[in-house]
Parts: structure tokens; sequence; C-alpha cells
């Protein structure tokens, strides 16, 4: 009996032991991993890492797009070409399907704000687009733009100057210029340059102001009006009106006849712009320079009914292909451009500022921030946004693109939106200012007196239908 108990305890000593001798060699197999099992880990753990970087630098692959201008009424004028900008870089970004991303077009009409924030509610809340585009107009964008952010969507201005627009909203990326640095460089190139070639002194220098009261008007105004306070100028005028409701700016003339200053801003859209220019000859109400800004003065439109007359007038944009020396630009630029106008050309489309605003705007919403977008809603547009760093010779415009940051005063403002004074020559818009930009020099500087001209200024063809 004992011998076996004594056996027994010797067969338990050594289970024992064997527990502990495995238990031993498990610890060692943990602490020393197989190579090829640890490269194994080391390699799903890169590949999940490179995952997360490629969703974090671009996960679109489809969006839908509203482009919301005026496409009916007194606005419809510039509002066509920058539509058929947008136009012709959504199809030219599909063709070209250069980052995997496909983009639906819509299109809603805007011919005033109420129509503005009913464009926006459709394109988001019927359409189902993931961002808006627009709008030409600054007083529909100043509608447009909060409606859109209500409704959580970015919104892409590419045409709209009014200082508003990127004062206050999260929800918006401008492409263009602001009408605050618009109307400021009107009123610098008065004082300076357009002074000098007056031969006139900065303090004997008498200036007018006439704009539209809607945001447009008033923002340019505003800005104009504080730089000439700050000088030795005076201000001899200062009028807006209603553009859409105006047909008679005669009294408006008539003090500027009766004040002569040497130079007038005016800020108009293309009827009320031609309307002041056919009464001014009417009247004969001579002005020795009168500088636009933005708006109708840009447009083709303004200056076929003038004629002749137009040529010496002029305007304060940021540049466009038209006025620049595009053999300045890069390669590439040069090849988007001559792009861009064969697709205008199959389409039938004519060229103006407005195009080249809104197609570069869209180009570079589309191939810049799109494609390096987390997600296609609001935040992850801005957020790519940031990364945008467009040379001015890499864009067909002359000037670049780099967004304000969502804390700054101007949030979501292209701050490379660089303005050039043009002028009208032969019914051309070309610069003239600064000097290391200008293509041509001055004309008819200061203007030829109305005794002095032969050529009538026409009426719009709209203003003919409706007498």
């Amino acid at each position: 009996m004992l011998k076996r108990s004594r056996l027994l305890l010797l067969l338990a000593l050594l289970a024992a032991l064997a527990l502990v001798v495995a238990a031993c060699a498990e610890d060692e197999a943990a602490e020393e991993p197989d190579e090829d099992t640890d490269d194994e880990v080391i390699d799903d753990e890169d590949e999940a890492d490179d995952d997360d970087d490629e969703a974090a630098t671009g996960d679109v692959d489809a969006i839908t797009v509203g482009a919301l201008f005026p496409q009916s009424g007194d606005l419809a004028f510039g509002a066509a070409d920058a539509l058929e900008g947008v136009e012709v870089a959504v199809e030219m970004f599909n063709e070209r399907g250069e980052h995997g991303v496909e983009v639906e077009l819509v299109t809603a009409d805007a011919p005033d704000p109420s129509g503005g924030t009913a464009g926006v509610r459709q394109l988001i809340t019927q359409d189902g687009v993931d961002a808006v585009i627009g709008t030409y107009a600054s007083a529909i964008a100043s509608a447009a733009v909060p409606a859109a952010e209500r409704l959580d969507t970015l919104y892409v201005e590419t045409t709209a100057f009014a200082e508003a627009i990127t004062d206050g909203p999260q929800n918006v990326l401008r492409t263009t210029i602001s009408s605050g640095d618009l109307g400021a460089y009107a009123s610098d190139f008065i004082l300076t340059g357009l002074a000098d070639e007056l031969d006139v002194a900065e303090d004997d220098m008498r200036v007018a102001v006439v704009y539209t009261d809607d945001e447009f008007g008033t923002s340019i105004a505003d800005a104009a009006l504080d730089r000439f306070a700050d000088s030795g100028a005076e201000l001899v005028v200062e009028e807006s009106y209603p553009a859409a409701t105006t047909s008679d700016l005669s009294s408006v003339l008539l003090q500027i006849q009766q004040t002569e200053p040497h130079a007038v801003v005016h800020v108009a859209q293309v009827p009320d712009g031609v309307l002041f220019w056919r009464q001014a000859q009417q009247l004969d109400v001579n002005m020795p320079a009168v500088v636009g800004a933005g708006g109708g003065y840009g447009q083709v439109e303004f200056a076929e009914p003038l004629g002749e007359n137009a040529d010496g007038i002029f305007n304060i944009v940021p540049p466009t292909s038209g006025s620049i020396n595009v053999d300045s630009l890069s390669d590439e630029a040069q090849g988007l451009l001559a792009d861009m106008q064969e697709k205008l050309d199959e389409k039938g489309y004519e060229q103006g500022n407005y195009t080249d605003w809104a197609f570069m705007g869209t180009w570079v919403f589309l191939n810049e921030v799109v494609p390096n977008a987390a997600s296609a809603d609001v935040d992850g547009f801005i957020d790519a946004a940031q990364g945008v760093a467009v040379d001015p010779l890499d864009s067909i415009t002359g000037f670049g693109f780099e967004f304000a940051g969502p804390d700054a005063d101007n949030a979501g403002q292209n701050i490379l939106a660089n303005p050039v004074v043009q002028q009208w020559q032969g019914g051309e818009l070309v610069v003239t200012y600064p000097e290391e930009l200008a293509v041509s020099e001055f004309v008819n500087v200061p203007l030829p007196d109305w005794d002095e001209r032969d050529e009538e200024i026409q009426e719009l063809e709209d203003e003919e239908e409706d007498e």
C-alpha cells in the first residue's frame, strides 16, 4: 500500500513539472514571434494606414453640382457667359477623367435675390446637389449663400464681388475678388495713375461716385468713398439709384455737369450703364475720365451700343485671358485656355470676362478641392480648400488661388485674386495699369468732348422692345 502511494505521488509531481515546462515554452513563443508572421502583421498595419491616408486625401467619386445664375430678367446679360463657363468646365473635367470623379451639373434660374433663395432650396432639397456654384450678381449671392449655409451646403462664388459674401458665412469659397478691394483700387488708381495722366495733383482732384443701391453697388462705393475720405481729393457728387427700375439718370448727369469732376466712379449693370452714357451724350455732359468697377462695364453688351464712344472708358476688375499677355502663362495654362476656347467654339458660345472667371473658379474647385475632399459635404470641401495653392501663371485669368482659412475675417476668400485697370480700346478690354502688367498704353485721356465725336450711342435691344 505504501509503495503504491509513493508511486502515485511521483507521477503527480512529474505531471506538474510537465505543465510548468509547457507554460514556459508558450511564453517564449509569445515573446519571440516567428519573423514571417511578424512581417505579415506589419504589412497589414501599413496597408491599413495607407487606406486611412487615401480616405483622408480624397474619398469622393461622384458629385452633383448646382449652377445658380440669372437666366431671365435684366441680369441675364453677363450671367449667360458665366453659366456657359461653368458648363464648359464641368464638361472638360468629365472628359479628361483625371481624378476618377464624375460630376453631374444641374441648373436653376435666379433672376433676383428671392429667386436666388428659392433656387438654392430647389437645388439642394429637390435636386440633391452637393455644392452650388454661382452667381454673377452680388445681391443674389448675398441672399443665396446664407440660404445654402442653412442647408449645410457649400457655395462656390465665381463672379460676384460683394464684401458680405465672405463676411460671416462659413460655407463659401469665393474664387474671384471682393468688392472692398475693387472699390479701394478704383480710388487708388484715380488718385495716382489717372491723376498723373491728367496732370492734376491728388489734393486738387474732384471726384464723383455714382452707384446702384444694391449690395454690389454699395459695397464697392463704400470702399471707394472711404479711400477718397482719407485723401485730399474733393468729393463733388455721391448718388445712388435702383438699377432694376431706373429709366432716367439725367438728374445725376446734370450734377456732374455742374460740378465738373475730373473722374467719375460708376458702378452699374449693363442696362443702366448704357443708359448713363446715352443720356450723357444727349445732354452734352462731358467727363474727362470714367472708371467702372466690374458689373456692366466689363461686358461686351455694354460696349457694343457705345461703339467707338467706349474707347477710353476704364474698368477695374480681376484680369482675364483676353486682357493679359497669355504668352507669359505656363504651358499648362495656355493648353487649358486653348481647350476651353475650342469647347466654347464647338458649343457656339462667346468668350467674355465672366466666362473666364466662372470657368477658372469651377475648374479649381473640381480639380483642386473635390479630389482632395474626404467627404462630399461642406466640411470636406472646406478642409480640402485649405491645401489649394495655384500659381497665377498656372491660371488662364492671370491671378492665383489660395483661400483664407475658417478663422479669418474673410473666410473662404481667394486672397490671390488681385485687380487690374482695364480700358476699352477698339471694342476690347486691355490692361493699361499697373505698368508692369499693362499690355497697352492709355488712350483718350482725357475723354474727347461730345462735339468731337460722330457716332451716336444706340439703345439696348431690350429697351427698344419695351418701347
